[in-house]
């Protein structure tokens, strides 16, 4: 039977209200990863459940933080109360929302003043600021020098942020983490391992990116043997993880897709190996989330981490997401527990109890109150085009720009077509990497290098009259 929690305070708009919450809220369908052992509708009163949790009625203490611009310009307390639970699944086989307004993809670029005098090719390392991102900055830093700052406000930003990158992993929100990056997450896992025992071993990519290598190459010191898979295609491939992966086999840990390379991971594939075994798999997400769709894969994967500054478009940074699959929810204990790691963070504090989160939110981290306004802010953008045209636009993009580029003899790392993603790496022979970006800079023409490949990474606010003028500027050098 479904209970619930009447609080009457006044809410954080100032307002004074019975705060009713249901500890059973629906949570969509058809999303991998929802618990299996619990209804689908069981999800408790964590902050990780449902926005509300985190605009908890403040005190006197905290009403000082909230400035009189946020409370006219916030939305009223009954629309937030009568808010439904979002339920968009992107990439997902069945959808679970109904179409927005039809808007034209291609005229995203408007959206990013940097499209104006760039051809940005860099969002692998960091994303375009939209104009909706920097409003919400200006408005906030503006009312934080004239009324304190508004950190309940920021919280429940986050809160709407977890929502929409659940909704792009293809998870539950109440699923999903908040942590500090990709090393953290990745830190809290390595944290759940004690001293080996005899034949235990991580299996881990020789090349992978270091907050996906160092943590695992640590576990050495408790005992692990740590394998390496050595690259193929500008990545692991499932056969090559096959000859390392045996019993004593913990965890898998690799990219969605490489940074260098661009090389997309088989994830079905690994994650059926390492599950035959009763390994972990953990995926980092960074250069695939924002980017392409991955709710197919979800189900193979144990923990999928995140950063905000790249296909996320936050290059501010400071909040990081974390997919904990149910298993490993149950599996794993916080490292560093704090109040928001409670079932209500704002009732949290203090001591002596200790009420943790029964949901993924148990393992949040302290969040950037700063980065929360621009996530908010910066993912609004896939509700305003869509998802799924927005996966669609960057993969028609990126195979405009392989073919391009062989065209004119810069041929790409040849990739079958299944590995390929927004990431379009061409080997940079003996070209001296900083002298070719620095020409490209001058003419217009933002990308980085990475591990001798001249990286070229699309995301959906570049347009095909950048592609021309890549490929026209490296016919020239």
């Amino acid at each position: 039977m479904c209970s619930r929690l009447s609080i009457h305070r006044p809410c954080l708009f100032g307002c004074s209200v019975e705060w009713a919450l249901s500890d059973r809220l629906t949570q969509p369908t058809h999303i991998h990863g929802s618990r299996s052992s619990t209804p689908p509708s069981e999800i408790g009163t964590s902050a990780g459940d449902h926005p509300l949790e985190i605009a908890q009625p403040v005190g006197a203490d905290d009403s000082a933080f909230l400035s009189a611009g946020t409370r006219a310009a916030s939305t009223t307390c009954a629309s937030i109360l009568s808010s439904p639970i979002p339920s968009k699944v992107y990439g997902s086989k069945v959808s679970t929302t109904e179409p927005g307004p039809v808007v034209n993809i291609r005229d995203a670029r408007t959206l990013f003043p940097a499209t104006d005098t760039s051809a940005y090719f860099n969002t692998a390392a960091v994303g375009l600021a939209s104009q909706t991102l920097t409003a919400a900055y200006h408005r906030y830093v503006d009312e934080w020098s004239v009324s304190g700052l508004d950190y309940v406000r920021a919280e429940a930003a986050a809160e709407t942020a977890r929502t929409s990158v659940a909704a792009l992993m293809g998870a539950h929100r109440s699923d999903v983490a908040l942590i500090a990056s990709v090393s953290a997450a990745a830190g809290l896992v390595a944290a759940q391992f004690g001293p080996a025992r005899s034949g235990q071993n991580v299996v881990i990519g020789e090349r992978e990116y270091s907050s996906n290598h160092f943590p695992w190459r640590l576990l050495a010191d408790k005992g692990y043997e740590v394998r390496q898979v050595p690259f193929r295609n500008g990545g692991i491939e499932p056969e090559d993880i096959a000859r390392h992966v045996d019993r004593g086999t913990q965890l898998v840990a690799f990219s969605g897709v490489q940074t260098a390379s661009g090389h997309r991971s088989d994830i079905a594939a690994i994650g059926d190996l390492a599950r035959a075994v009763g390994a972990l798999v953990f995926v980092d997400g960074a250069q695939m989330i924002g980017a392409l769709p991955v709710a197919a894969d979800l189900e193979y994967i144990d923990v999928l981490a995140t950063s905000d500054h790249k296909f996320l478009m936050n290059a501010g940074r400071g909040i990081g997401y974390c997919y904990l699959s149910p298993g490993a929810q149950d599996r794993f204990s916080p490292v560093n527990a704090g109040w928001k790691a409670g079932t209500v963070p704002f009732d949290s504090f203090f001591g002596p109890t200790m009420d943790l989160s029964s949901t993924a939110s148990r393992f949040d981290n302290s969040i950037s109150w700063l980065a929360a306004i621009g996530n908010e802010a910066a993912l609004s953008v896939f509700d305003e085009f869509g998802a799924d045209a927005i996966f669609r636009r960057n993969s028609e993009l990126a195979g405009l720009l392989r073919t391009a580029l062989a065209e004119i003899g810069r041929e790409p790392i040849d990739l079958p077509v299944a590995n390929r993603s927004t990431i379009v790496s061409v080997p940079l022979g003996d070209a001296e990497p900083a002298e070719l970006l620095g020409k490209l800079k001058q003419e217009g023409i933002i990308c980085s290098a990475r591990d001798g490949n001249l990286r070229l990474a699309i995301h959906f606010y570049n347009h095909e009259d950048d592609i021309e003028q890549i490929t026209s500027a490296l016919t020239e050098l």
